[in-house]
């Protein structure tokens, strides 16, 4: 009889989300898990299988095949387990984010990087970063928030990103324009009141809401006030 541990990466048994007639539980988001660890993976997916909500479609063992196991599956959530040597997280972030466009990466590291500039890295790279020393029910409520599009991080790293006086990826006009925004102007007040074109202004909204990764502008907002950045 084969084991939960012996199933070949990428497959999953799904059995338990699927009716007879081959329809899959309706609210359950679908999620990739990424970890060169083989045991630590199959823990933290018969972990995530244990929810109603959420189904753990496929694993992989390293970046390349999460990459391409993104690319089939087109997951809602991709949990990515770093090594402490490997420091090219944020560049496996947008991989995958680029073979599953509108999936939301969390990236599970065994320390927090030492260099203000690795923190800002990892939270410009990912929708959510945690230490992999997280409680099982903060794990969950995080990949949950992301399937919901929101973000998650470790206060740490975001105290720590804000300390360095940094705003993220995001320019001071558009954080400018944000905060007008923010404060209930429109379009047209907010150009008034930093002396530009309502086009500039546009433009700003845009860059910022691409940067970010948000749905819209609200909810660019949101996501620089939650990491400091406003």
């Amino acid at each position: 009889m084969t084991t939960a541990l012996e199933r070949p990466l990428g497959q999953r048994d799904l059995a338990h989300r699927f009716p007879i007639g081959g329809t899959a539980v309706e609210s359950a988001a679908q999620v990739l898990l990424a970890d060169g660890h083989h045991l630590f993976r199959s823990g933290l997916g018969a972990l995530l299988d244990r929810e109603e909500d959420l189904a753990v479609v496929a694993e992989a063992a390293g970046g390349e095949e999460a990459v391409a196991a993104a690319a089939r599956v087109r997951p809602a959530v991709a949990v990515l387990g770093l090594d402490p040597e490997q420091a090219d997280g944020p560049v496996l972030a947008r991989l995958v984010q680029q073979a599953a466009p509108g999936a939301a990466v969390l990236l599970l590291v065994p320390a927090l990087p030492r260099t203000a500039e690795s923190r800002r890295a990892l939270v410009e790279g990912a929708a959510g970063v945690l230490l992999k020393d997280v409680q099982a029910p903060a794990l969950i409520a995080a990949v949950r928030e992301l399937a919901r599009g929101g973000r998650v991080y470790d206060p740490r790293l975001v105290l720590d990103v804000v300390r360095t006086g940094q705003a993220g990826p995001l320019s001071r006009r558009e954080l400018a324009v944000l905060g007008e925004i923010a404060e209930g102007s429109t379009v047209r007040e907010a150009a008034a009141a930093l002396s530009l074109s309502p086009g500039t202004v546009r433009n700003y909204v845009s860059a910022a809401i691409a940067k970010t990764r948000a749905r819209n502008r609200c909810d660019a907002i949101r996501i620089a006030r939650e990491c400091g950045w406003l």
